[in-house]
C-alpha cells in the first residue's frame, strides 16, 4: 500500500473532521517520480477508516465527495483515549495535516508524470507532515457531551462490537509497508500477498503450504505475472548504489508503448541577444535548428533457478540474498549501458591536463568550463576512472601538504575526498569514480548530455514453476533506453598519467 500526505488547516465544532483529502491537478515530486491524481480516482469508497499516523484507528470516514478542489472527506473521531488526544491536537493546531493510504489500480503516464486514474482508498490518517500542500482540513467540529446513560451504554455497546474489527485492522496495518517505493509505480496485483515481510519469506511460505501464500502463489506463477513484493525495499538502495553514471545524468520514464524513444537534438543555435541599436531598429535575429533521434528500448535481465527442496529447507536470508544479488547485477548491467553511451558520445569537446598538479587540474576545469559555457552550460560533475581518482585524491600543494581534505575538514584546501565512497570535490565540482572505466578516463559534463528512459518500477521479477523437476525459476528484468541529447555537454579530458 502507498501513502500520500496532505495538509489540514482548520478545526471546528463537533467530533467530525472535514477537508480535501486529495487535491486534483496538483503534481508533486516523490524523489524524482512525479505524481498527480485525476478527478474521480477514488470513486465512491466504503468502509474507509480514520487513522492516527497510519498506526491506530481513531474513527470512521462517513462521507466522501468529488469537488473541483479535490476529493473531500468527512470523518468522525471516536471517543477513545487516542481519539481524544488527536482531537485536542487538531483543535490546538498542532496536528493539521492529512495522509491517505491507497492501493494503485490504474494509472497512465503524461510527460514523466504518473496520473492516478483509479485507486483503492484504504484509510485517511491525521499526521504531522504533508506531501500535497493544497489538501486542507476545512472543519473539525466538537459534539456536545451528554450524561444520558442510554446514550453512553449505546456507545459502549457499539465500541464493544467494533473492538474485534479494530484489532484486526490494527494488526493488518502494522504489517503493511507505508513508505512509497521509488523503485516501482506499477499497480500491484490484487493478490500480491503484502503481509509477507520479504520476497524470500513469501516463497518459503508457499513451499510450506501457507494458505494465504498459496492463494497469491496460484495467481503469480505464470510467465506473465509480475511480482513486486517486500524485496523491493532493499533493492532500491542496491540498485541506486550501483548506478553512478545513470544517477549523474538525467533520468526519465519510458512511455507505455513502443520499442524506440524519439527525442530532440539541438543541431545549431544562432540566437543572439544584444542592445537595440536605436529605437525602432530590428533586434538581432537567430534561430534554433533541431533534429530528431531515436534510442532503442532494450531489455536487461537475468534469471536463477532454485529447487523446491532448496526453497523449503533453506533460511529466508538465503533466498533474499539471491534476489538482492540479481538486483545488483541488474544495476551494473544498466549502468554499463549508460557508461558505454557516455564514452561513445564524448570527443566533440576536449581538454588536456597540462600538469598533474593542483594548478594543472584547476586549469583543466577552467578549460572545460569554457567549452561548456559556449553551449550556455556549466560543469556539474566529473566522472573518472579509479587511477585518476587516486591521483586527484593525493594531490599536494607546493609546500607538500594535502590539497584535498579527508573527512571534509582541512585548512587552505581546494576540495575534499572520501576514498571509501569513491567521491571527492574539486573546486566545488563533485568527482565520482567509476571503477569500470578504462584507465586514464576523465569526463567533465553537464547532466543534460545523457538521459536514460527506464520502465517505471524496474527491476521487476517474474517467477514460474516447473512441476516436472520440482524447481522454480526467478528472473529480474527491466526496459531501458539511453539517449544522447547533447554531446557537446561532455568534455573528454586527456589526463594520461602513464609515467
Amino acid at each position: 500500500m502507498e501513502v500520500r500526505n496532505f495538509e489540514l488547516r482548520a478545526v471546528k465544532e463537533d467530533r467530525t473532521v472535514e477537508g480535501v483529502a486529495v487535491p486534483y491537478g496538483d503534481t508533486i515530486d516523490l524523489g524524482g517520480v512525479f505524481e498527480r491524481f485525476e478527478r474521480g480516482a477514488f470513486g465512491d469508497p466504503t468502509n474507509v477508516k480514520l487513522f492516527y499516523d497510519h498506526k491506530e484507528p481513531i474513527g470512521l470516514v462517513e462521507k466522501t465527495e468529488d469537488t473541483d478542489q479535490g476529493f473531500v472527506i468527512r470523518a468522525r473521531i471516536s471517543q477513545t483515549p487516542r481519539g481524544d488526544e488527536v482531537y485536542t491536537l487538531l483543535r490546538d493546531g498542532v496536528l493539521n495535516k492529512f495522509s491517505v493510504g491507497f492501493l494503485p489500480v490504474e494509472d497512465r503516464m503524461e510527460d514523466d508524470v504518473i496520473v492516478r486514474t483509479k485507486a483503492d482508498l484504504k484509510e485517511v490518517s491525521v499526521v504531522a507532515f504533508p506531501a500535497y500542500e493544497n489538501a486542507a482540513v476545512s472543519q473539525v467540529r466538537t459534539a456536545e457531551t451528554t450524561n444520558n446513560n442510554q446514550e453512553e451504554n449505546s456507545t459502549m455497546s457499539d465500541e464493544t462490537n467494533k473492538s474485534q474489527e479494530v484489532e484486526e485492522l490494527r494488526e493488518a496495518f502494522e504489517n503493511l509497508d507505508r513508505k512509497v517505493s521509488m523503485l516501482g509505480t506499477v499497480s500491484e496485483p490484487k493478490n500480491a500477498a503484502p503481509q509477507f515481510r520479504s520476497f524470500g519469506a513469501y516463497v518459503k511460505a508457499v513451499a510450506k503450504g501457507d494458505e494465504d501464500a498459496y492463494r497469491a502463489y496460484t495467481g503469480l506463477t505464470t510467465a506473465d505475472s509480475v511480482v513486486k513484493d517486500g524485496w523491493v525495499g532493499s533493492a532500491v538502495r542496491l540498485v541506486q548504489d550501483n548506478r553512478l553514471v545513470i544517477n549523474a545524468f538525467s533520468k526519465g520514464q519510458l512511455p507505455a508503448e513502443g520499442n524506440n524513444v524519439e527525442y530532440a537534438v539541438l543541431s545549431t543555435n544562432t540566437h543572439a541577444v544584444a542592445a537595440q541599436s536605436s529605437e525602432g531598429a530590428d533586434l538581432p535575429y537567430g534561430e534554433v535548428t533541431l533534429s530528431t533521434a531515436t534510442a532503442p528500448v532494450k531489455t536487461y535481465g537475468g534469471y536463477a533457478q532454485l529447487t523446491r527442496q532448496a526453497i523449503e529447507r533453506s533460511s529466508v536470508n538465503i533466498l533474499d540474498t539471491n534476489f538482492q544479488a540479481m538486483a545488483i547485477s541488474y544495476a551494473k548491467a544498466t549502468n554499463a549501458a549508460a557508461r558505454a553511451a557516455l564514452v561513445a558520445a564524448s570527443g566533440t569537446n576536449t581538454a588536456t591536463l597540462a600538469a598533474n598538479t593542483v594548478a594543472g587540474w584547476s586549469g583543466l576545469l577552467i578549460d572545460a568550463a569554457a567549452d561548456l559555457d559556449v553551449e550556455g552550460l556549466s560543469p556539474e560533475f566529473i566522472i573518472v576512472s579509479s587511477d585518476v581518482f587516486k591521483t586527484i585524491g593525493t594531490l599536494t600543494a607546493t609546500d607538500g601538504r594535502t590539497a584535498l581534505a579527508y573527512g571534509g575538514t582541512g585548512v587552505n584546501t581546494i576540495g575534499s575526498v572520501s576514498g571509501a565512497r569513491l567521491t571527492a570535490s574539486l573546486d566545488g565540482v563533485p568527482v565520482y569514480a567509476d571503477p569500470s572505466l578504462a584507465a586514464n578516463s576523465c569526463y567533465i559534463a553537464n547532466g543534460i548530455a545523457l538521459k536514460t528512459f527506464e520502465s517505471a518500477g524496474a527491476p521487476f521479477q517474474l517467477q514460474d514453476e516447473n512441476t516436472i523437476n520440482l524447481s522454480k525459476t526467478f528472473s529480474v528484468y527491466g526496459f531501458m533506453a539511453v539517449a544522447v541529447q547533447h554531446a557537446k555537454a561532455i568534455v573528454k579530458c586527456d589526463v594520461d598519467l602513464t609515467p
